[in-house]
């Protein structure tokens, strides 16, 4: 949002003809009264009347201010020149947060636990890798606009005397509320930052007094000027991170979100006052608006003319509800990297402070949890390679309920940030009830131990119970039997359209059945109802590399009333599922639109194929096939089938001439196949088995932007016709 403003010429013009500097100083702090005369203050964030309030108590920061105008305006120049993945590499920025408390149980009021702590830095970093997970609501308008900051927060690993250190430092003080900013930059920051140079300081406080009296939730510090002993985030507890007891509309972290990009150096979308066709944020690509934005506005929220897309209302830089806040701008990204580069350049060489030079975390046992239905099962684990070293090898070392300690060679290259999921060898428990899993990581690449052991660790408590053996594999489901077939089921929780079988139309190629969920059958928009079909569980322990396919076919009835379908796994009978696949809309559309009720002719399916290796030597495997309804038309499928299919492995020398570079992946990377491939379409997924990215095939060389992916171990697998191919493919950013 920028409009050249008389305002700031007004300011060069006097900057440059003014050679005496107690006249420019009287200036400036005019310039300054009517800018404190036009802020607003009504809003959660205060980080502009902070910054008011720093400049009347000094009056040498009025000239920094306009000085910050002048930076943001020729950066915002500078950038529009600018290519918007430009700044793909990662810069990771040392965070300590100070936990302030009155004596409080760790985990209780403001006395925050670790978990919500670490819940807002996952959240952070989501956010500021476009990766936030309503980003899919962004409107059509928006979207091309988005913006990956590549910036990643991490927990301070030292001290700024060098020791060890968690990055969490909790502060029992003698004061059980802080009423006033003035009593916390200079009484509470001074006594306890660290140098704001090298890392951002965040307080966590319990708020009071004229700050809770002016509904301010937290407020920043601007990187331009102000004292270095107050430099950084105040936020009240029950803001911060995605778990613990929160606030009503601010329970998705990003109240910190907002305010350190008031830290790196981005103002509010509307500017420093409510005004259209001011100078507004010094962004070009966020739209002038007249305000601050509350709750979840209705899009466009249009203001100061600039239909027909309106006000970016759901841009973090405003206020609207943590629900309907969801982006930076590409141009708010790459004025961050301006302002890092010249205001916090020390920041930028921080890093080292993140990380240890062996430090491998045990993430999360993903299975088993909660309930599974079997006395037998093989464990799953994720570890991430924290440290600076390439992660070579280690020892999962395991026990279930406190029996013997059993032990798990690992081998592989796991680059710095990489993660990868383990499946460990089959488990055993005799009886039904609770049972617990312990798994700890060491000896990582052969040294007794890493340089820190509290994430070497994980535990985890479940039920299990004996119940049906899974059926045989392969198997298919042609329909053409009793509908559902016997330990299948059908979730239907409106008792209302569901599944069923079809009646207009037998089945696809042999087969002489199918189902369908008639998309059209409501009387009024459902909004989003959801129905599934799910499956047996099958013994997958006696085949390496399964695979599911099945038939599908589908007409929109309109671009806005189009339907979803989606696929899952489950290793537990259902108490957990994991989507491994998803289509929408056109994307999944296999005839023309129409506005009747759809019935294929024998050319309008198509074939989904999804590997599903990680489900490898698996006992107990269920699939659940989830119509999400947009009162579209009718939905088929048919011909569900699992099986081993050996041609993910065939030898090296019967496959393809693939070329995947640059392996390891940060941003980009590059497909090449032979001439005469055989392939139409390839999919990339990750190690859980969701497929995360798909795309059909239409020349040799393929571009996949990969930077919106977690760091890890992915499977690129390319098909066609009558051939597939898997191959590997590490993002490590």
């Amino acid at each position: 949002m920028f409009i050249a403003c008389c305002h700031l010429l007004f300011v060069f013009m006097f900057v440059t003809a003014m050679k005496n500097t107690k006249h420019l100083l009287l200036l400036l702090s005019a310039i300054l009264l009517y800018d404190l005369a036009t802020a607003q203050t009504n809003g959660w964030c205060s980080t502009m009347e902070h910054t008011f309030r720093q400049l009347q108590s000094n009056p040498q920061f009025a000239q920094q201010y306009e000085g910050m105008k002048t930076f943001l305006y020729q950066a915002n120049q500078s950038n529009a020149q600018r290519a918007t993945d430009a700044n793909a590499q990662t810069i990771y920025i040392p965070v300590v947060f100070h936990i302030v408390h009155n004596g409080d149980a760790l985990g209780t009021g403001e006395n925050i636990s670790d978990a919500q702590i670490m819940s807002q830095l996952t959240a952070m970093n989501l956010h500021y890798t476009a990766q936030d997970a309503n980003l899919v609501n962004v409107p059509a308008a928006f979207a091309p606009l988005i913006g990956n900051c590549n910036i990643q927060f991490c927990l301070a690993k030292f001290d700024p005397d060098g020791n060890p250190t968690t990055g969490i430092i909790r502060h029992q003080l003698s004061t059980a509320t802080w009423n006033d900013e003035t009593t916390i930059d200079n009484t509470l920051k001074p006594s306890t930052i660290w140098d704001h140079t090298k890392y951002m300081n965040i307080w966590s406080v319990r708020m009071g007094g004229t700050l809770i009296s002016d509904g301010v939730l937290a407020y920043s510090s601007l990187p331009f000027f102000g004292a270095a002993n107050s430099d950084g985030i105040v936020a009240r507890f029950n803001t911060i991170g995605t778990t613990g007891s929160l606030l009503t509309g601010h329970n998705l972290g990003k109240t910190i979100t907002h305010e350190a990009g008031h830290w790196l150096g981005l103002l509010h979308t509307w500017g420093t006052d409510a005004n259209c066709g001011d100078a507004g944020d010094y962004v070009d690509d966020t739209p002038d608006q007249a305000d601050l934005n509350f709750g979840c506005p209705a899009f466009p929220h249009i203001s100061c003319n600039n239909g027909p897309n309106g006000d970016m209302f759901m841009n973090y830089m405003d206020y609207a509800d943590d629900a309907c806040s969801y982006m930076f701008s590409a141009g708010q990204s790459n004025n961050i990297h301006s302002v890092l580069s010249q205001f916090r350049p020390d920041i930028l060489t921080a890093s080292s402070s993140c990380f240890l030079n062996l430090d491998v975390a045990v993430l999360n046992i993903s299975f088993p949890k909660d309930t599974i239905c079997s006395f037998t099962f093989r464990p799953v684990v994720t570890i991430k390679n924290e440290g600076t070293t390439t992660l070579t090898s280690g020892k999962f070392y395991y026990q279930v309920d406190g029996d013997v300690v059993q032990i798990y060679n690992w081998n592989g290259s796991l680059p710095t940030q990489g993660e990868v999921q383990i499946t460990l060898p089959v488990q055993l428990v005799f009886i039904e009830d609770v049972h617990t899993l312990d798994i700890t990581f060491g000896n990582a690449n052969g040294q007794a131990s890493d340089n820190f052991s509290g994430n070497d660790s994980k535990s985890i408590t479940f039920y299990a119970y004996n119940g049906v053996a899974g059926s045989a594999v392969p198997f298919t489901e042609t329909f053409e039997a009793t509908f559902p077939a016997a330990n299948w089921s059908i979730y239907n929780p409106n008792n209302d359209v569901t599944w069923e079988k079809s009646n207009s139309y037998g089945g696809y190629g042999s087969s002489s059945g199918s189902v369908v969920i008639d998309n059209t059958a409501y009387g009024a928009n459902p909004n989003k109802k959801k129905d599934a079909l799910i499956t047996d569980a099958y013994d997958f322990s006696s085949i390496a590399y399964p695979e599911l396919k099945f038939d599908v076919a589908y007409a929109q009835y309109s671009a806005s009333r189009a339907d979803s379908l989606k696929v899952y796994y489950s290793l537990d009978c259902g108490s957990n599922w994991i989507k491994i696949w998803n289509q929408k809309g056109s994307a999944l559309a296999t005839a023309p639109d129409q506005t009747t009720l759809f019935t294929p002719t024998s050319t309008e399916w198509k074939t989904v194929t999804v590997p599903v290796v990680n489900l490898s030597l698996q006992n107990k495997v269920s699939f659940k096939f989830e119509n999400v309804t947009g009162w579209g038309n009718a939905m088929y499928i048919d011909n569900i089938n699992v099986q081993n299919n050996t041609s993910l492995t065939v030898n090296e020398i019967e496959k393809a001439d693939v070329k995947i570079f640059p392996n390891p992946a940060n941003n980009l990377v590059a497909v090449r196949l032979p001439a005469n491939h055989p392939f139409e379409q390839i999919q990339l997924i990750n190690s859980m088995g969701e497929l995360v990215y798909e795309t059909n095939i239409t020349d040799n060389a393929i571009i996949i932007p990969v930077n919106q992916f977690a760091n890890g171990l992915y499977l690129l697998h390319l098909k066609g016709e009558k051939s597939s191919q898997t191959e590997k493919l590490l993002i490590s950013k």
